[in-house]
């Protein structure tokens, strides 16, 4: 799964990145492609101011113009030319034109018959060769000429900002391009001397250059610097696609810890249920066996019984089912507060006389040890609503656990406390047994988990004890907290508030 997981993000990410370089990369071919239109147009603009201050006769021409003119003649540029023509008897010709003793073309005609059309003299197929090639070349300086009437102005001179504007505007949204942009000039020099109001561009914005003029004959750098100040990527602009895949992958990443949440509750569940039949075999198998011996003496017509030890045996007998039968209430309790099925019943009772009375219980127990427990009933108000069964049972889960994790081979020390407080009444039982850890602090109150003891056997239970001591606490509407330091002892106190019949 996590694999997949992994896999799949990648693949996302790779696609996102792979279609923000293709957008980006279509981006900036039509801008280079908007601005390569723009200095094209440029050029023709330039060619067609020039030919239209020219008119056939020479009368009218531009001042600049008549001054590179000066020491040309078009209409002698063919004395430049060597042409040489060699005519066939069967109409084939050949037309060579030199300048300056250098190859420059060479053409090659048939006239002749084929196929019914007419021939054609050779003589005049020679003459039109040698006419086209000159109007061709005538053709080719004069562009050389305009282009070289404009080579010594100030490129500022030669491009106007506000028809550069609407030029690159106009191109750019031919090709859909509608972003805000910023456009200079420079020089051969690399000095800006055209430039728009915003044309401000810091070290992240991408610019775009193309030279100026470059069919010059002397073409000099010029250049048009363009960029976009308000450039979106990809991700702003897609964030309708990118969103819901974002919102999809969340979804399967929750759904993915979730599921491993589960995998490890569930194995988790299986331990716990696994020690929990395995305490209540053990719990169950003592009592049990404990009877069947009593029984079975009992029975044994061998034994001689007199009453006294039949009463003892019944009494051990009676016992062992109490004791099971608290295990049995103890797990239904837990069970029916699971399932909201546990009903209190609610009375007036005095939380000393209960406390007192539980104490009482297990102080012979304690000082059959040598060890001591010390009882200090110091509350003043102490009526309040409870139900007397299961407040009861926490008191005795709470000194029980408390006379249970003594230390070995150390007499037991109790000590047990009620005092008032502002609204309610404060019971505390603080032993000076094995203590826990931190690590187990904070899990005490969990069903069916148990402290781990070492190498003390003798401790049993089903881990049911303080978790059901924290629901009837809750239950209750009381509070229970808990102090403790390894190989110190443990102290836990309960706030019960004051409650009567009229507000409880």
């Amino acid at each position: 799964m996590t694999v997949a997981f992994v896999g799949l993000i990648f693949m996302q990410t790779r696609w996102i990145s792979e279609a923000s370089d293709l957008k980006s990369s279509h981006f900036e071919q039509l801008v280079h492609q908007s601005i390569d239109d723009v200095i094209s147009r440029l050029e023709t603009n330039e060619i067609s101011a020039v030919k239209s201050s020219y008119t056939p006769n020479g009368a009218t021409i531009t001042p600049l113009l008549r001054r590179r003119q000066i020491g040309t003649d078009l209409s002698k540029t063919s004395s430049d030319f060597n042409i040489s023509i060699d005519v066939d008897m069967n109409g084939q010709f050949s037309l060579n034109t030199y300048r300056k003793d250098s190859l420059i073309s060479v053409q090659r005609g048939q006239a002749s018959l084929n196929n019914g059309i007419v021939k054609l003299d050779p003589m005049t197929n020679a003459m039109i060769a040698i006419q086209n090639e000159l109007h061709n070349r005538i053709d080719e300086q004069s562009y050389l000429l305009m282009h070289s009437a404009f080579e010594d102005m100030p490129i500022e001179q030669r491009v106007n900002q506000q028809r550069l504007d609407a030029m690159l505007w106009r191109a750019f949204e031919e090709r859909g391009i509608t972003q805000t942009f910023e456009f200079a000039v420079s020089n051969s020099k690399e000095t800006i001397v055209l430039q728009t109001p915003g044309y401000a561009p810091n070290e992240k914005d991408k610019i775009y250059k193309k030279q100026l003029f470059p069919k010059d004959v002397h073409a000099k750098i010029h250049a048009l610097q363009v960029y976009f100040p308000e450039k979106k990527t990809f991700f702003s602009e897609s964030i309708g696609l990118i969103l819901p895949s974002a919102i999809f992958t969340l979804m399967v990443l929750a759904v993915f810890i979730y599921t491993i949440y589960v995998i490890f509750s569930q194995k988790k569940i299986d331990q716990i249920k696994d020690d929990f039949i395995n305490n209540m075999t053990h719990e169950f198998k003592t009592p049990i066996a404990t009877i069947m011996l009593a029984a079975g003496m009992m029975k044994d017509s061998s034994i001689n019984l007199t009453k006294e030890s039949i009463i003892k045996k019944a009494g051990i007998i009676i016992n062992e089912c109490q004791r099971q039968r608290n295990m049995v209430e103890r797990i239904l309790s837990i069970a029916a507060i699971d399932s909201g099925r546990l009903k209190l019943n609610f009375k007036m009772l005095d939380i000393n006389e209960i406390v007192e009375n539980v104490a009482d219980t297990f102080r012979m127990q304690v000082e059959k040890e040598g060890g001591e427990l010390n009882a200090q009933i110091e509350a003043t108000m102490s009526e309040t609503l409870v139900d007397e069964v299961h407040f009861t049972n926490v008191i005795y889960n709470l000194i029980e656990n408390a006379f249970k994790y003594r230390k070995p081979d150390t007499p037991p020390k109790l000590y047990i406390r009620t005092r008032d407080t502002n609204g309610g009444i404060i019971i505390s039982i603080k032993d000076s047994g094995l203590g826990i850890s931190k690590e187990n602090l904070n899990r005490i109150f969990d069903k069916f988990y148990r402290v781990p003891t070492g190498n003390v056997h003798n401790v049993k239970g089903f881990g049911l004890g303080l978790s059901y001591v924290k629901s009837i606490i809750d239950l209750h509407g009381a509070q229970i907290t808990v102090e403790s330091e390894l190989n110190i002892g443990t102290k836990f106190e309960i706030f019960l508030p004051l409650k009567n019949s009229k507000n409880g």
